[in-house]
């Protein structure tokens, strides 16, 4: 018996894109062809700061392993459960607050999780936000004035949703942050091996991905 997605209904192979609010005002108006250069930009920056994304999330799991750790549950599944309800800044408090706890919140360990917290910020304000381009501060807005320069200079800002607060963007930024995302995870990786030494034995937890078993 042959399985049929009905949801796959389209035919064309016409590759599809998202336009801005201003591309499409304009052409409404004026008609002229839409700005394939915005689109190829937006493109690349969203793909970036996609992988800014996907890094991030990676050291959630990380997170995660720290507290089942710290935590100890005799239910795994009952923690998993809490913690996939959980975005990544509450597991941060949380785990900070384990930590503080198990008195194992030192200097060089509050560092560590301070670093966390801003990877973890920066990957909200890049989830959370909207992409649009703008003239670069400084250049006249009028019409007359913009058709009369042979060069115009654009930027692309993120605003978030949530807060309304705008800030420029740009693809030497986004591979920093993803090198940071990248950087918070083999730092902690590092301090994992000093936490498992210093931290109260578990008796339930029987290692993990990232952690390993107490030994005796």
């Amino acid at each position: 018996m042959g399985v049929i997605s009905v949801c796959f209904d389209d035919p064309s192979d016409e590759e599809l894109s998202v336009f801005s609010g201003s591309d499409l005002l304009v052409t409404h108006y004026d008609g002229p062809d839409l700005d394939w250069q915005e689109v190829a930009e937006r493109s690349e920056l969203d793909k970036r700061r996609g992988l800014v994304i996907a890094q991030v999330a990676v050291v959630e799991d990380l997170i995660d392993e720290f507290l089942a750790y710290l935590l100890d549950p005799a239910d795994p599944a009952e923690l998993a459960s809490k913690l996939d309800a959980m975005t990544i800044v509450p597991r941060i408090a949380w785990l900070r607050s384990q930590l503080k706890k198990a008195q194992l919140l030192d200097d060089e360990t509050k560092a560590l999780i301070d670093e966390l917290d801003r990877v973890a910020g920066r990957r909200n304000e890049l989830a959370h936000g909207t992409l649009q381009w703008r003239l670069v501060a400084g250049q006249s807005r009028l019409l007359r004035d913009l058709l009369s320069r042979r060069e115009i200079e654009l930027e692309w800002i993120i605003t978030n949703r949530r807060t309304r607060s705008s800030q420029r963007i740009t693809m030497l930024e986004l591979r920093q942050d993803l090198y940071d995302a990248t950087g918070i995870f083999t730092a902690m990786l590092g301090y994992a091996e000093a936490f498992v030494e210093r931290a109260p034995q578990p008796t339930h937890f029987k290692g993990g991905r990232y952690l390993g078993a107490p030994t005796p």
